[in-house]
């Protein structure tokens, strides 16, 4: 079963003809979203229009958060069973000592982009302008390396910080650039309003591969066999999205009509390919390199061992 739920609104919506009969029967799952409900959560809304959840006796909740800086730390809070995250917060809060790890992904490559307006052309003309960030700390190392690719530095421009408003702060001209802005939603959306922009992806500039979108639990939590279900269930999900991908969205659809617009139509389609094959798979080379990266760019302050940052957790 599956329901999803605001932390802005005390109203409910429960995705499932029969969650009152059954549900009492599955084992509740809460997940705190990354933003609102959206393409990148495809996978999730699968697994419940396929039966997967169920299948594996699960009732899965997921809550939009009213702020989405906080989710991690809800969790380690003990306020949700997992967070969707990112890789850089997640680096961060472990090396504060804050009880998080990651246990599993959900887009298979970074999903961050530069934009600019459209007279820059290359990273190079960033010399002298003005970079909005939604989070101050987050981007810094990504887009240092960016930089320096084209032999600039974090000197060279003048950060801004735009609270998560990057589509705006660009169209009005109040900076130059954004970073922190993703390629399925606020790229799609400029494209799609004629806003002349110029992107550029951070692991063509210097940064390494990473998953986008990952799941974070606490590590006394994560051994619970319920998440190892939830895992082998997503994989089933993300399975049936790929075999019936217009299924699932008109379904979508028809649940959240807030998500029939162009924009979320061409964000599932972008994202559908970047749907992570084995969600619960922990890939220990990629996540060891990001963080030597993180801890090189002194994102950082100290080396933690692996199991610090992320468990197994696979049936």
């Amino acid at each position: 079963m599956f329901k999803i739920r605001s932390l802005l609104s005390a109203w409910i919506i429960c995705i499932g003809c029969f969650y009152n009969v059954i549900a009492s029967a599955n084992d509740k799952v809460t997940v705190i979203l990354d933003w609102f409900l959206n393409a990148s959560h495809e996978s999730l809304l699968a697994a419940q229009y396929s039966g997967a959840f169920q299948k594996h006796g699960l009732d899965v909740e997921l809550i939009a958060p009213a702020d989405p800086s906080a989710p991690p730390r809800l969790v380690a809070a003990g306020q949700a069973d997992m967070a969707i995250s990112y890789p850089i917060q997640l680096a961060m809060m472990v090396d504060q000592h804050i009880p998080l790890v990651q246990v599993g992904s959900l887009l298979n490559q970074p999903m961050d982009v530069l934009i600019t307006n459209g007279n820059i052309k290359s990273i190079k003309d960033l010399k002298g302008k003005k970079i909005g960030v939604s989070i101050a700390g987050d981007q810094q190392a990504v887009l240092g390396s960016m930089l320096k690719s084209a032999g600039l530095s974090m000197s060279d421009v003048q950060l801004i910080n735009v609270n998560f408003q990057l589509e705006q702060a660009l169209m009005t001209g109040s900076v130059d650039a954004v970073i922190g802005a993703t390629r399925n939603y606020e790229l799609i959306d400029l494209q799609q309003r004629k806003v002349p922009v110029s992107y550029f992806y951070p692991e063509q500039y210097g940064v390494p591969d990473y998953d986008e979108l990952i799941f974070v639990a606490r590590p006394d939590k994560a051994k619970n066999p319920k998440i190892a279900r939830f895992m082998t269930a997503l994989k089933e999900g993300g399975e049936y999205l790929k075999a019936h991908p217009d299924e699932v969205f008109n379904k979508a659809i028809k649940d959240h009509p807030e998500l029939n617009t162009p924009l979320n139509k061409a964000a599932w389609q972008v994202t559908l390919p970047l749907v992570v094959q084995d969600p619960g798979k922990i890939d220990q080379p990629k996540i060891q390199n990001f963080n030597d990266y993180l801890l090189k760019k002194k994102v950082i302050k100290q080396q933690h061992p692996f199991s610090d940052y992320a468990m197994q957790v696979k049936e």
